[in-house]
C-alpha cells in the first residue's frame, strides 16, 4: 500500500475543519495581541483595569465553558 493511501485511511490532518480553525485561531491570537492597552471593566460598582488582550482571553475561556456545557452544534449520535 503507498504513503498516500495510509493517510487517506487513517484520516488527514488538513481537512476544511481543521484549517478554518487554525485560520480563527491565528486571526484571535493576532487581535488579542494587538490589544495590550489598559481597558476598564465597570460591573455593579467595581471597576476593574486589565490590558485588553486579558479581557479576550477571560471571554474566549468563557466562551469555551459555554460552548462545552451547551454543545448545540455537535453531530448527534445514530
Amino acid at each position: 500500500m503507498s504513503e498516500s493511501t495510509n493517510r487517506a485511511e487513517k484520516g488527514a490532518f488538513f481537512t476544511a475543519r481543521n484549517i478554518l480553525a487554525i485560520v480563527i485561531a491565528v486571526a484571535a491570537l493576532v487581535f488579542v495581541f494587538s490589544n495590550v492597552a489598559i481597558a476598564e471593566l465597570n460591573l455593579f460598582g467595581a471597576r476593574i483595569a486589565l490590558p485588553g488582550w486579558i479581557w479576550l482571553v477571560v471571554l474566549l475561556g468563557i466562551g469555551f465553558v459555554v460552548g462545552s456545557l451547551f454543545p448545540w452544534f455537535k453531530a448527534k449520535k445514530k
